[in-house]
This record gives structure tokens, sequence and C-alpha cells, in this order.
């Protein structure tokens, strides 16, 4: 293929049209920006739930053996030989009565509270390795030929 020389100076994003209209733009400069997408990763602070402590009442039934003591009467009848009844003891007919008095143990049931434990709850800081991916695009110039004449252009960061 040959050159022409007055090719030479045509930009490369000129359309067909353009180039059909004969068109000279000799001493005039056109560009082209390529450009690429980057990753810039940031970081933000997001609500990421919450912990709640919650305190129930729960009520146990219980049942424990007490020993209590109480005292009982036993009353035992003799029979009195003739000797202790002529002895004196009391022998006159008439009402008479005796109390003795007894004693019992009852339960007595106290209920205290009784601290047992203590919840601490704290928050605590934690960094990990997260992987972050995400498809980026670039722009990369392609020099084709048209009309059959050569094209010129230096390698450099195209």
């Amino acid at each position: 293929m040959s050159i022409n020389p007055n090719d030479r100076d045509l930009p490369l994003d000129r359309t067909a049209d353009t180039l059909r209209a004969g068109q000279e733009l000799r001493g005039t400069e056109e560009r082209l920006t390529l450009s690429e997408e980057e990753l810039a990763i940031g970081k933000r602070e997001v609500r990421a739930g919450e912990v709640e402590v919650e305190k129930r009442v729960e009520t146990e039934h219980v049942r424990r053996e007490v020993p209590l003591t109480h005292e009982e009467v036993t009353v035992e009848r003799r029979p009195l030989d003739g000797m202790v009844a002529a002895g004196g003891l009391n022998n006159t007919i008439g009402e008479e009565h005796i109390r003795v008095g007894l004693t019992a143990e009852e339960a007595v049931v106290e209920k205290r509270v009784v601290p047992k434990e203590e919840l601490v709850v704290r928050k605590q800081e934690v960094t990990e390795e997260r992987v972050v991916e995400a498809d980026l695009r670039s722009e990369h110039a392609e020099v084709r030929e048209i009309n059959a004449h050569e094209v010129r252009h230096e390698r450099g960061n195209l």
C-alpha cells in the first residue's frame, strides 16, 4: 500500500463522510481521550444489628424436707396398791385438773434475694479481610485502514 501525503494529517476519529468530502485538515490537530475505570475503595459505617440482653424471671417449685420436733403426752394408768392409798395421797373425791404445756417446731419460710452473677456486656472492634470484586472497563484505540490507504501512526500509548 502506498501512503498518500495528503492523508497523513487526517485525524483518526473523523467519520467516513468527512473523509469523502475531501476536506483537508492540515495544520489542525484533533485529540482523542482514552479512559479506564479504577477501583476507589472506601469504607463507611453501617448499622449491622444489635444485641439485646433481657433478664427474665422464671419460677421453680421447690420441695425440701425439714425435720421438726414436737412434744407428745403419754398417759399411763397404774393401779395403786392398798398401802399407797392409806399413806396419805389425796383421798378426797372432787374435780381436779392438771394442764401440761406442749411445744412443737414449725417451719418458717423466708425468701431472700441473693445476687449470684453479674453480666458485663462490652463491644469490641474486630477487623477482618474481605475481598471486593468489580468489573472495570478501559478504552483502547484501534487503528484501521480506510479506503485502501495506509494509515501511519506512532506506537506510543495506543
